[in-house]
């Protein structure tokens, strides 16, 4: 391999780490992974942005001949949330430096889902929450829809606003927009293999599972409980300060319809589908200092791999146990929820 390659990847290896990227520096970062890791890394685009960004996604495998059961991460669904962007990209770089964690599932990561807006909270407004959408409108204070509010679950419900100047605008109508659209793209393509969904936000300190868009408590919620209690205590091991907590999404935080992980859990049928919403940083939340990547990274990657390692053992003594029924062989022919 040419030794440029890898200098170039240690240099963008300590910038990620001690500052947060731009939208093009995450786009070149995705264009070297496949060169330096020919047999494990795979981009796809899967839509562009409002405004002709490529959203992409990386497909991390230890071999690509024999896909396995998924876990599918994806951040930056809201723009000012800095510290889900770097901690995905720590979190890349951890899977690929060891690869420890590709023996126990695939992962579909999206680095960046709402990339205009991200973009923008470089360039104009720190703090915004939305896409680019302008919504027929020259005043920007009623530009955007909440991405996190525009999927077909409860669509326009308690939680989410029909007024485009509120920063929870649900938009015109579910999946109205190129972003939320690419999203569910993916997920129509993966989810045969997807076993876990998490979704990386900021902040609150929380490990939270469906529903959102209810207080209605899942039939199976032990299942999610201990999945996510084993990720709150490996965090606590690696950090121990750490002050996550865990619980369903609508008690824990606020109730919020059009949410990624409603739609996840009761359109795609996966079972284990999380939002996680990491530190709490400077006078608004979401304004973190440099010197918390690293740590943030190192936290939450230990949260997910024992997610990940929680979610492969539930799976695999399941399929032990169904083993003797010949239309449970396939496991993208599965129950999920079993």
């Amino acid at each position: 391999m040419n030794p440029k390659y890898k200098k170039l990847h240690k240099k963008m290896q300590k910038c990620f780490q001690t500052s947060f990227p731009r939208y093009n520096q995450i786009l070149r970062y995705t264009d070297l992974l496949p060169i330096l890791y020919p047999c494990n890394v795979r981009v796809e685009k899967i839509g562009m942005s409002l405004q002709g960004r490529p959203i992409r996604m990386l497909v991390l495998q230890a071999d690509a001949t024999r896909p396995k059961q998924g876990a599918m991460i994806e951040a930056g669904i809201h723009a000012r949330e800095w510290l889900a962007h770097s901690t995905i990209l720590y979190i890349i770089d951890k899977l690929l430096a060891t690869k420890t964690m590709l023996n126990y599932m695939d992962f579909y990561i999206i680095p960046c889902v709402n990339p205009d807006g991200y973009e923008y909270t470089h360039t104009s407004c720190r703090l915004w929450r939305k896409n680019l959408n302008h919504n027929n409108s020259k005043d920007v204070k009623k530009w955007g829809v909440d991405l996190n509010r525009n999927f077909p679950v409860a669509f326009g419900h308690e939680g989410s606003s029909r007024h485009r100047d509120s920063a929870r605008y649900h938009g015109a109508s579910a999946l109205s927009e190129p972003e939320t659209q690419s999203l569910a793209n993916a997920l129509g393509k993966y989810s045969c293999r997807v076993r876990l969904y998490i979704s990386l936000h900021c902040f609150g300190h929380l490990i939270m599972y469906p529903w959102s868009h209810t207080t209605d408590s899942l039939w199976d919620e032990r299942d999610l409980l201990n999945c996510a209690v084993a990720a709150q205590k490996a965090m606590k091991c690696n950090t121990p300060k750490s002050k996550f907590t865990v619980g369903q999404l609508s008690k824990a935080m606020y109730i919020a319809s059009g949410t990624t992980t409603d739609y996840v859990r009761r359109v795609h049928k996966v079972k284990f589908a999380y939002t996680i919403e990491l530190h709490k940083r400077g006078r608004s939340g979401f304004e973190p200092q440099r010197s918390d990547i690293l740590k943030v990274g190192k936290e939450t990657f230990a949260g997910i791999e024992a997610m990940v390692k929680y979610v492969h053992k539930f799976y695999t003594f399941h399929a032990c146990k169904r083993k003797r029924s010949a239309s449970c062989n396939d496991l993208a022919k599965r129950c999920r929820y079993f």
